[in-house]
């Protein structure tokens, strides 16, 4: 049916809207008799009810034949009852069937755009709150076994059959829509993340005319092997198609014409020919962090709306026609640049790539190691968490690059004996996209003070907490950071007085300066 309806968007064929629409009628005509109780439950049915995005194309389908059927089908398929515990906010997702339930929510923002029933909206919004963060992993993929689990629980789960493929497709397809009622930059985050690090990672890096080669489940254990092939699963179907979407949320333009978003950071060409604009966008996606914008036609003024990226704490620098363009903006927000454009202005956007960690929430010693967006793998087959350590390697900077040194190629790294990669190289060598993080003692470079590293409630050590502070400006700011925190330290009492005195003059013997 989507299918049908695109074609009839996309070339004006007639009969492809008659034989989608006669297929909207017969849904109507199953469905539409039947008691709520009985849709209930057959909507929640483990994986009988998988019904896609049914509710979205039957809503779609009647903003273009406005007959009341067919609105009222795309309404048979509410599932009460999940539908109205994410209404409430009360998270019932684990043991749920992940890619049962995403396409729903899409559904039911389409509904809400439809009937302006908020309840909608809300549980689309709180829905895809309950999945990322709480049941996301580094790559931006959910599930176990195509199953839900209990929020929060990430190092628990890891295994070889993590991430199926056509729930981050959907997740994907949910940000984008949910970013149209409300332009948070957040839900573009998640996008980069899960374009960047599982649906270009799904495609493995070799021709084929006999199977689409892409995944299905995305294992995040130690040492699991991504499998491709896939002709059996929905992700073989959904897993061809993501390559043809790289396009379709790079930009967008606000509902009053007047700004453009740029949400995406790849080689795309935009054509807006309302406006009168075509605006080119340069790049080495996904490489280091310079990008061009290059506007070859361009009629009038308007507000350019750039995405900065969560991970950019390293700076986001702008410029217009070599010009620094002086305004600000927080990671995880927009960067507004308004003027009348003209044909052959030129932007540059600077978001330097850094080394970061990312905990697990079950977990914090259970770590990814990212580079910018990218999420880097360690190649190597053990069956168990190889172990890193890193914060005796820190300077004053604190910054993980003193840890984990360039391999000689882009995005390629080496720390602790391991080779890291990007991972959306599409091969089948055994990796590891955790790690477990291993500071027994509080040592500062060579100055070692015997100390247990010691965790507080929430799981971060007190070597965590000190260089979250970081960069230190001077020998004397840093010595000053440690001694306030293993004051708390002794205060909350995870040191004792000695060891107190023993880690302030580790502090103060050290040489972190390079």
């Amino acid at each position: 049916m989507r299918g049908l309806l695109d074609a009839y968007e996309l070339t004006g064929d007639d009969q492809a809207l008659t034989i989608v629409t006669g297929m909207g009628d017969w849904v109507h005509s199953r469905l539409g008799h039947l008691p709520a109780e009985q849709l209930e439950r057959m909507w929640s049915i483990y994986i009988a009810g998988e019904y896609g995005g049914m509710n979205e194309v039957m809503a779609d389908l009647y903003a273009r034949t406005g007959k009341a059927e067919h609105l009222a089908a795309a309404r048979c398929f509410d599932n009460t009852a999940l539908l109205d515990a994410c209404a409430a906010d009360r998270d019932v997702l684990d043991g749920r069937h992940a890619n049962q339930h995403i396409p729903q929510f899409t559904g039911y923002l389409r509904l809400f755009d439809h009937t302006g029933g908020e309840e909608y909206a809300t549980a689309a919004r709180n829905f895809w709150g309950m999945v990322v963060g709480p049941r996301t992993y580094s790559l931006g993929g959910t599930g176990q076994g195509e199953m839900f689990r209990a929020r929060g629980a990430v190092a628990a789960t890891l295994d070889d059959k993590n991430a199926e493929t056509c729930a981050t497709y959907n997740m994907l397809k949910l940000s984008r829509q949910l970013f149209f009622h409300e332009p948070d930059a957040a839900y573009m985050d998640y996008y980069e993340r899960g374009l960047t690090n599982h649906i270009l990672a799904s495609r493995r890096d070799t021709p084929s005319t006999t199977s689409p080669e892409v995944t299905y489940f995305v294992g995040m254990g130690p040492g699991v092997r991504r499998g491709y092939g896939n002709t059996g699963t929905c992700c073989g179907g959904t897993g061809m198609e993501n390559h043809t979407k790289y396009q379709d949320s790079v930009y967008f333009r606000s509902a009053d014409g007047d700004a453009l978003y740029v949400n995406l950071y790849l080689a795309s060409t935009l054509r807006w020919p309302e406006r009168g604009l075509v605006v080119e966008q340069t790049g080495d996606y996904p490489a280091e962090g310079v990008r061009t914008l290059t506007f070859h036609e361009a009629a009038g003024r308007l507000d350019l709306r750039l995405r900065v990226p969560s991970w950019a704490t390293a700076g986001f620098t702008v410029t217009v026609n070599g010009v620094r363009h002086r305004g600000a903006a927080e990671p995880g927000s927009h960067l507004t640049v308004s003027r009348r454009w003209r044909r052959g202005d030129r932007v540059r956007i600077f978001m330097p790539y850094r080394l970061r960690v990312e905990r697990a929430l079950d977990d914090p010693t259970v770590q990814s190691v990212f580079y910018g967006p990218v999420l880097l793998v360690a190649r190597t087959p053990e069956q168990e968490f190889r172990t890193l350590s890193l914060y005796r390697d820190l300077t004053l900077r604190g910054d993980l690059a003193d840890a984990i040194k360039p391999a000689g190629r882009p995005m390629h790294f080496t720390t602790n004996g391991l080779d890291l990669a990007p991972f959306h190289t599409g091969d089948d060598s055994p990796y590891h996209a955790y790690f477990r993080r291993s500071e027994p003692v509080v040592a500062f470079g060579a100055a070692d003070s015997g100390v247990p590293n010691r965790a507080r409630a929430d799981g971060l050590t007190f070597l965590d907490v000190l260089w979250q502070q970081a960069p230190f400006t001077t020998s004397a700011r840093f010595v000053r950071a440690v001694r306030t925190l293993a004051d708390r330290w002794t205060s909350d009492g995870l040191f004792i007085r000695p060891e107190r005195d023993r880690v302030v003059a580790a502090a103060t013997g050290a040489d972190l300066r390079s």
